[in-house]
């Protein structure tokens, strides 16, 4: 994906990276180095690489050795140009890598920036499924024995996909969104009770399992309490906030004769609708809301009605 080559500084590969942050070093190859980012990765491009060839080989020396005598993790050369024996001589000297790619700048440093911001995007693991149920990550989540497991086998025979199963790592992406995958060890695998571990890629094909997906609803699972009340209408939205991303969750009440698994089918397809700006429960209340006004609106004022007469009133009027 990066293709990048050691060129000098092989010792200091164990460099530590502390930062998602990368940094041009053409001042510092001028000779400021007030305000110098060392703790970054340094990206030598065409201009840095054009303006230390201009330089004499006595000064060219001087300067990279002063660079890096710095704790620099690394130099990353996209440049074009032949790479220097000073730069490389004091890379070597100060255990300072460099790396050297055919990729253009511009491309490097956007595919760069999206593997650091992964690697140091805040992260956690949680106990549970996920599953991309029609385009939708859904995180099944609930107590040890309810029958995660057992519901995403059910989807994944339905024809959805398996992205982690038991442990599932988080990391927040954006500060909109978070994404979901496996851990390396447990990819593609699912532990069922009574089973054991099975592959989900051997047994129902590559087109069962994903590698990542973003997380869009959170499902809990628990066992039907009597005494407790659950979500009828779905008028008001509930939320997770998961690395202070709110995310959409549900609860769903386990019971024997309930299919769990067609009940998170409609739960992702509602959200799905949702996420499009359409809300059924809230577009019911309003045309019931609706209706009521109109009917109110239209109902007749009852007219006063004359007191009927008795036979003693009508005599006396007749007199």
């Amino acid at each position: 994906m990066l293709d990048l080559h050691v060129i000098a500084g092989e010792d200091g590969l164990s460099n530590a990276i502390t930062t998602s942050e990368l940094n041009r070093p053409g001042l510092a190859f001028a000779g400021f180095l007030d305000v110098f980012s060392h703790d970054r990765i340094q990206i030598v491009g065409n201009t840095e690489m054009s303006y230390l060839l201009d330089l004499s080989q006595g000064e060219r020396r001087r300067r990279l050795k002063r660079i890096c005598r710095f704790a620099i993790p690394c130099f990353i050369v996209t440049s074009t140009y032949p790479i220097p024996p000073e730069l490389v001589e004091a890379a070597d000297t100060n255990n300072v890598p460099v790396l050297k790619t055919p990729l253009h700048t511009s491309r490097f440093v956007g595919r760069f920036i999206h593997l650091l911001e992964q690697e140091f995007a805040p992260s956690m693991t949680v106990h549970g499924v996920l599953m991309d149920v029609f385009g939708m990550g859904v995180l099944i989540v609930g107590e040890s024995g309810v029958g995660k497991s057992e519901c995403a086998l059910e989807l994944i025979q339905r024809g959805h996909r398996l992205v982690a199963d038991d442990v599932v790592i988080l990391r927040r992406q954006s500060k909109k969104t978070v994404m979901g995958g496996s851990s390396p060890v447990t990819k593609h695998h699912m532990e069922v009770r009574g089973l054991g571990i099975i592959n989900v890629e051997s047994l129902f094909g590559a087109g069962a399992v994903c590698e990542e997906k973003i997380v869009d609803l959170l499902v809990w699972l628990e066992r039907w309490q009597r005494d407790k009340e659950y979500e009828r209408l779905g008028i008001e939205d509930q939320t997770l906030s998961i690395f202070d991303v709110d995310v959409p969750e549900c609860v769903i009440p386990v019971e024997p004769g309930r299919n769990v698994s067609i009940l998170i089918e409609v739960a992702a397809m509602n959200q799905r609708l949702k996420n499009t700006g359409f809300n059924p429960a809230r577009s019911l209340d309003e045309q019931l809301i609706r209706r009521m006004q109109e009917t109110k609106a239209r109902k007749p004022t009852s007219a006063k009605r004359r007191p009927k007469k008795t036979a003693q009133g009508r005599m006396k009027d007749e007199e």
